[in-house]
């Protein structure tokens, strides 16, 4: 598909960028040579935006250089410097559009542009990235979380597009923590939302969710996320009926490919063949634009996952690799990974298979990415709470909330977690799972206590790992663990199924013979606190007594 222009864009095939609240401008084509207005910078900045990165990015830079030229008001100035920064980034200048960036934080600071600041800074944070500056990044992305504390009329279309802004840097550094405030604070005005808005916030959710699914299945027990699959499906679901044809055409053909993914990693790989390559717009995803690059690379995913367990893995390769060259500049490094995993697979399918030392490997690979992203999530939350100006006290009482053995929420954080799911209005199920470590006592008697605490240390890490974001894990005293999550009782099993073989295939648990019983309570309306807790307890226990290994429904 060739570049979208200003009179064909018509909203149509924006790309989901830092930018969301975006207006083609209609009268003024390329190299225009004007004094230009504030209202038609302003109009002008999202047809900017979409040639900017549909190739024209030179064009752009020279009609924003006349526009930062005239004499336009400080809103208009901003948006001008907003798109300098971002084309400079889509050429490949990113320490230039660095400078660029921090200058357009400072004139917003200066000029009280508060929601102009933070979307500011979170395309500084996704330019440092660029330039392999990962802390500095993560320091910007602070700065930003606590400037947008103050950010309150969250139905002022600014504010909703500096939160939209804010919430795709966390996944473009991998910073977790805090992305589900912001999750929350949009949810909170979803139906207030531009529905370009409301689109692109649940697209970016769709493909974090498939993401998370996917890279489920390239770390032992090599099994993809069913629930995280599952919530890519029915939030790409969600966007394309809000949707409905008027805003992005690319959410259509995401809802199509994410639709097949399931089926892909873990259904019926022939039918998710035949859908993805055989189904009109839809087979053809790889000849659509940059804005369709998300799209493309899950598609190249559930076509090579699928020929793999058709075995024809050469297919595969080919494929993968096109794609892989394609998607070189992809601005979202985990996908890419993703499908470069993908690629290896169907290069060599045995690297899955038990005593494989790409099993080794990757177990030790994603113990070391977990540490990373606990000490990325470590220097977020310290310099946001610095930041807001957090006293020695609340310090202190977050401390007081964390095992420090394993890093999971304490049983006074799990007690606060049962606490708040236990009051929950009628008709929203959660899950309440107690975890009781099988043959743990064994491993402290003939081993000693330090490699009690590894396995627990690993154990924590593998509970952490398999559940979803949103879930509060936390250790409940000793060997027990508890999760709280908002699942009804088919999806607490499987999550339940799911934890069980993740503590198996723990290194020091297999080698200890660890596993664990899991009780299962869910509750639909108000429970008593000490009800729901007893009731996970019995469930567990009867486990124990079936031999271990097992979860059971209470």
């Amino acid at each position: 598909m060739g570049p979208i222009s200003s009179s064909d864009a018509h909203q149509a095939d924006l790309p989901h960028t830092l930018d969301a609240a975006l207006v083609p401008l209609a009268d003024a084509g390329p190299g225009a040579h004007r004094r230009w207005s504030s209202a038609a910078v302003l109009d002008a900045r999202a047809d900017w935006v979409v040639r900017a990165q549909d190739g024209l990015a030179e064009d752009v830079l020279a009609e924003v250089e006349q526009a930062l030229r005239s004499p336009i008001e400080p809103r208009a100035h901003a948006a001008a410097l907003f798109v300098q920064a971002l084309s400079l980034m889509t050429l490949g200048e990113t320490s230039i559009g660095t400078m660029v960036a921090r200058e357009l934080v400072a004139f917003c600071r200066d000029t009280g542009n508060a929601a102009g600041a933070v979307q500011a800074r979170a395309l500084l944070v996704e330019l440092l990235r660029r330039e392999g500056q990962r802390e500095q990044a993560v320091e910007q992305l602070a700065h930003a979380t606590a400037a947008a504390d103050g950010l309150k009329d969250l139905l002022d279309e600014d504010v909703q597009t500096a939160l939209g802004a804010l919430l795709l840097a966390h996944r473009m550094t991998g910073v977790t923590e805090g992305e589900q405030e912001v999750q929350r604070r949009l949810a909170s005005v979803e139906q207030h939302l531009p529905r370009h808005q409301q689109v692109a916030r649940l697209s970016n959710l769709a493909f974090g969710y498939a993401e998370r699914g996917v890279r489920a299945a390239h770390r032992p027990p090599f099994t993809a996320g069913r629930d995280q699959l599952d919530e890519a499906v029915a939030a790409i679901g969600r966007a394309a009926a809000i949707d409905n044809g008027h805003t992005f055409r690319v959410v259509e053909l995401e809802h199509q490919v994410l639709s097949a993914l399931p089926d892909a990693m873990l259904g019926d790989p022939a039918k998710a063949l035949a859908h993805l390559t055989e189904t009109p717009g839809v087979r053809d995803a790889l000849e659509r634009g940059p804005q369709a690059a998300s799209a493309q690379v899950f598609w190249a995913i559930g076509v090579i996952r699928s020929l793999v367990r058709l075995e024809r893995a050469e297919e595969g390769v080919t494929l993968g690799r096109r794609v892989l060259a394609m998607s070189h500049e992809h601005p979202v490094e985990i996908e890419r990974q993703v499908l470069a995993y993908e690629v290896m697979l169907a290069e060599q399918a045995l690297v899955t298979l038990p005593g494989s030392g790409t099993v080794e490997y990757l177990t030790l690979a994603a113990r070391r990415e977990d540490e990373t992203a606990l000490l990325l999530n470590a220097l977020f939350r310290a310099r946001v709470d610095l930041l807001r100006g957090a006293d020695e006290r609340r310090v202190l009482a977050r401390a007081a909330r964390l095992d420090p053995l394993t890093n999971l929420v304490n049983r006074r954080g799990g007690a606060d977690a049962i606490s708040e799911a236990a009051v929950m209005p009628a008709g929203e199920p959660v899950a309440l799972l107690l975890i009781d470590l099988d043959g743990f006592k064994e491993v402290n008697d003939s081993q000693g206590h330090l490699a009690g605490d590894q396995v627990l240390q690993e154990v924590s890490a593998a509970l952490r790992t398999a559940a979803r974001l949103e879930d509060v894990v936390a250790r409940w005293g000793g060997d027990e663990f508890v999760v709280v999550a908002a699942l009804d009782e088919g999806r607490a099993q499987a999550l339940a199924q799911r934890l069980l073989e993740t503590i198996r295939n723990c290194p020091h648990s297999a080698q200890a013979r660890v596993s664990a019983s899991i009780g299962i309570a869910v509750r639909t309306a108000a429970i008593e606190e000490q009800e729901w807790l007893r009731r996970a307890d019995e469930a567990m226990y009867t486990a124990k007594r079936a031999g271990g290994n097992s979860a059971v429904g209470g």
